[in-house]
């Protein structure tokens, strides 16, 4: 019965059903109950002493709980024997306790949860759910030197969701240059999430890292796109063309879609203040898969008159160009072979 305690997936939901589990499994020792026969196959005084032993722990931390001695309860509960109760029960039970009284600081989950990662090295880092809960309880608490320190020992079993807490607790506007958000981008690597540790480093503001990281892990040009169209910026977009060798075509394609109106007009007006523009739309190979007279429309109800000309007289040179080759490719009936 007392095994049971160690299993999350049965974990019982508190300590009033985990004492009475341990008062069934000495009784179970004792020979009086119907689950005997299928825990033990006779007396054994090692199994009954076991449950005598963790009967009394337990009797023992909700005293300490009782007492509100926070502290002691929590080196209590995270040394127990064999970390039968290093589990999320317990972790509950002290949320319930800090909920019942919020003016304790540091709150009695946040001990907790720092004496069960300060005592990993003694049994093993704590599991996925649990990982979680204490991360989310440090940060509700503005304890990211806890994180940072969990994150470098491997105190955690980090997870998507757990990447992404800290990602959604950062509350930079325009570039990230939080400790959350560095830490996010170290639990996404870690995890392998490449797209979103991409996504990450250029909220930071870190573009040729982010472009660097994505190429080399073969992430591939779409990739890049979408990161574009998620975190639109003048710098990306013109990285991306000018160091990158995207099709500036391609490019203000996907600003159109994604209604990015501002990055759209300021990426060719920073190509044309650096006399990049004409050369740019000269090398450009996307003119048939993009709508240009869409550009030049929204360049001029932007006022920018100047650069939709440009665009447009490019548009109609190509067209020509275009035309030309398309006539010489085809044969002239009235040669006579």
């Amino acid at each position: 019965m007392l095994e049971g305690l160690q299993n999350a997936d049965n974990a019982p939901s508190s300590f009033a059903e985990i004492e009475q589990l341990a008062r069934e499994a000495v009784d179970n020792v004792n020979g009086s109950g119907p689950l005997y026969v299928e825990v033990y196959d006779d007396e054994d005084p090692a199994k009954e002493k076991e449950a005598e032993q963790k009967l009394a722990y337990i009797e023992q931390l909700d005293e300490f709980l009782r007492e509100e001695d926070y502290k002691t309860a929590a080196i209590h509960a995270a040394s127990s024997p064999g970390g039968f109760l290093r589990t999320m029960t317990t972790l509950e039970e002290f949320r319930a306790v800090s909920n019942e009284d919020d003016t304790v600081v540091p709150s009695p989950l946040f001990t907790y949860c720092a004496t069960l990662m300060a005592t990993v090295p003694q049994h093993e880092p704590a599991p996925e759910d649990q990982s979680y809960e204490c991360v989310a309880v440090a940060l509700s608490e503005g304890r990211m030197d806890n994180i940072a320190q969990w994150i470098a020992n491997k105190y955690l079993t980090l997870s998507r969701r757990t990447a992404d807490l800290l990602l959604c607790s950062c509350q930079c506007r325009g570039r990230c240059d939080c400790e959350s958000g560095t830490l996010a981008i170290a639990v996404y690597r870690d995890i392998a999430d490449y797209t979103m540790t991409v996504h990450s480093l250029a909220r930071q503001g870190a573009l040729y890292r982010a472009i660097h990281f994505a190429k080399s892990h073969e992430l591939g040009d779409p990739a890049l796109m979408d990161l574009l169209g998620k975190l639109p910026s003048v710098d990306l977009a013109a990285l991306l063309i000018l160091e990158e060798g995207f099709h500036i075509g391609e490019v203000l394609e996907c600003l159109l879609v994604n209604h990015n109106d501002s990055v759209f007009i300021g990426l060719l007006k920073l190509l044309d203040d650096n006399n990049d523009l004409r050369g740019v739309l000269v090398a450009d190979g996307s003119h048939e898969r993009v709508q240009w007279s869409d550009f030049i429309e929204l360049c001029l109800s932007l006022g920018e008159d100047g650069i939709a000309e440009e665009i447009q007289a490019f548009s109609i040179s190509h067209e020509a160009i275009a035309s030309a080759a398309a006539s010489l490719d085809q044969p002239d009936e009235n040669i006579e072979e």
